[in-house]
C-alpha cells in the first residue's frame, strides 16, 4: 500500500472504529497527516494569519485537525485491533502514557492471521 492508497483508505473509513488496518496503511496516514499539517503551518506564516513568535494556532490549522481527528482514531483503532488490542486503548491518552505506548504498539506487526476483529489485511484470500 502506498501513501496515496493508504490515504484514501483512511478517509473513506472513516466511519469504520471495527476491523484491521495495517502497518503501512496506518503509518502513511500518520505521515500524510504531519506533512499537511507542516504545509498548513507554514501557509499561515507565510499569509501573516500567524506570527512565528506567537503561541496560538491559526484558524486553518484548528480546522485541518478537527477535520482529520476521527479519521485518525479510526485507523488507530484499527490498527490496535490488528495487533490484538482494543481500540478503547486510546483512552490512554488521557493520562498520557498514551503518548508513549499507542506508537509502540502501532509500530510492531499483527500477532496473528486472525483475530476476533477479522483477518489480516495483508493476508491473501
Amino acid at each position: 500500500m502506498n501513501m496515496k492508497e493508504a490515504v484514501v483508505s483512511v478517509l473513506t473509513n472513516w466511519d469504520n472504529f471495527s476491523g484491521r488496518a495495517c502497518r503501512s496503511e496506518y503509518w502513511y496516514f500518520v505521515l500524510a497527516s504531519i506533512l499537511l499539517y507542516t504545509l498548513v503551518f507554514f501557509l499561515e506564516i507565510a499569509t501573516g494569519i500567524v506570527e512565528i513568535e506567537s503561541d496560538e494556532m491559526g484558524k486553518l490549522s484548528i480546522i485541518s485537525q478537527l477535520v482529520l481527528a476521527i479519521p485518525t482514531f479510526s485507523v488507530t483503532s484499527r490498527r490496535l485491533q490488528d495487533r490484538g488490542y482494543s481500540g478503547w486503548w486510546q483512552l490512554s491518552y488521557l493520562i498520557i502514557i498514551g503518548v508513549f505506548v499507542i506508537p509502540l504498539l502501532c509500530i510492531f506487526p499483527a500477532k496473528e492471521d486472525e483475530n476476533k476483529w477479522g483477518r489480516n489485511p495483508l493476508v491473501e484470500n
